[in-house]
């Protein structure tokens, strides 16, 4: 009959050897695999909030993966769409009018009806971080700023970007985070090519990209504006233009 001596088992007169559990070490959620910053001078996210007093409110370059883009879901889009083509009519018979009818506010009821978020987008230091743990880069532009035209996004999730943008706590149209966000002003691919430029919000005298150490950066509708001698409209030295 075996029986337990100072935490020793025995069994028909010997003792066992001592049993071994290898358990894998706890995960620490506060350590990122990724460099501070990278060997070509941008910042990892990590590097980003490790130093969060240090840039905050300032321009910086951070490269991560693209993790997730918003897209306005499709009944609320198909709701919205409704709503401008109604609004759009009521600008017509205001026309018609004429008189106080051109100054009158045109006022729709929205019936349940929320507007699409601003567009923005999900970036980490790691293709397979959760969108809660990933840092929200808020109102890129999503219309060419020579044509007006649309003009989606082309990378996918999981490639590597380059995000230039304001790094801050809250951004103009509501976005908000305790560990920072970034304010867009330009997205590049792993190759270097500029993916979108500007924010879809901001003056144009506030898109300027500041980096520390750097010449400041005209981008967005300031880059593009027709006339002026010194960035004419088209001018192929403007990051994204073309010549007409």
């Amino acid at each position: 009959m075996a029986s337990l001596v100072s935490g020793v088992a025995l069994a028909q007169g010997q003792a066992l050897p001592p049993v071994k559990v290898n358990l894998p070490p706890s995960p620490n959620f506060n350590v990122s695999n990724a460099p501070e910053k990278y060997p070509t001078g941008e910042l990892s996210i990590f590097g980003l909030r490790k130093q969060k007093d240090k840039y905050m409110d300032k321009d910086v370059r951070v490269k991560a993966y693209l993790i997730e883009i918003y897209e306005c879901p499709p009944e609320l889009r198909k709701c919205n769409d409704a709503l401008f083509e109604k609004k759009k009519a009521e600008k017509k018979k205001a026309m018609k009018k004429g008189g106080d009818a051109l100054t009158a506010p045109i006022n729709i009821d929205r019936g349940g009806c929320r507007p699409c978020d601003q567009p923005h987008f999900f970036i980490a230091d790691s293709p397979g971080t959760k969108r809660e743990r990933a840092m929200l880069v808020a109102d890129y532009p999503v219309k060419d700023w020579e044509t007006g035209e649309p003009k989606p996004l082309t990378v996918k999730p999981g490639e590597v970007v380059t995000v230039t943008g304001t790094f801050a706590i809250n951004s103009m149209t509501g976005f908000a985070a305790s560990n920072g966000l970034l304010i867009h002003k330009k997205l590049e691919d792993a190759q270097g090519k500029v993916l979108a430029e500007g924010n879809a919000v901001l003056p144009p005298e506030a898109q300027t990209i500041q980096l520390e150490g750097q010449a400041p950066e005209v981008v967005g509708w300031a880059a593009h504006q027709k006339g002026g001698a010194e960035k004419p409209k088209g001018d192929k030295a403007v990051p994204g233009g073309r010549l007409k």
